[in-house]
């Protein structure tokens, strides 16, 4: 696979959060993370390329992007949509 150009910037972070991978609650760590996508670390999940993950900042604020490339236990995320602002703020990426 070739690196594509990243259409923003990305910036490091550690940020955990709850998300589901197949219907499971699970957690990921949030290593990049620009408004259209991530790459994150997985504890105990395995995920398939192409799936779907729905990632929970709060009970109410949450995000969801597709699979894109996997390595390990290391994923690539592209978002259904990019960011929102408010979420950007609750992840104190803004």
């Amino acid at each position: 696979m070739t690196m594509q150009q990243r259409s923003s910037d990305r910036k490091s972070t550690n940020i955990v959060l709850d998300c589901i991978v197949r219907k499971q609650r699970e957690q990921a760590i949030l290593c990049d993370v620009s408004p259209t996508g991530c790459r994150i670390e997985l504890f105990d999940a395995a995920v398939e390329l192409g799936s779907t993950i729905i990632f929970e900042v709060d009970e109410k604020l949450g995000f969801a992007g597709e699979v894109v490339w996997v390595r390990g236990v290391e994923a690539g995320v592209r978002f259904s949509r990019p960011l929102l602002p408010k979420i950007l703020t609750a992840l104190d990426l803004d």
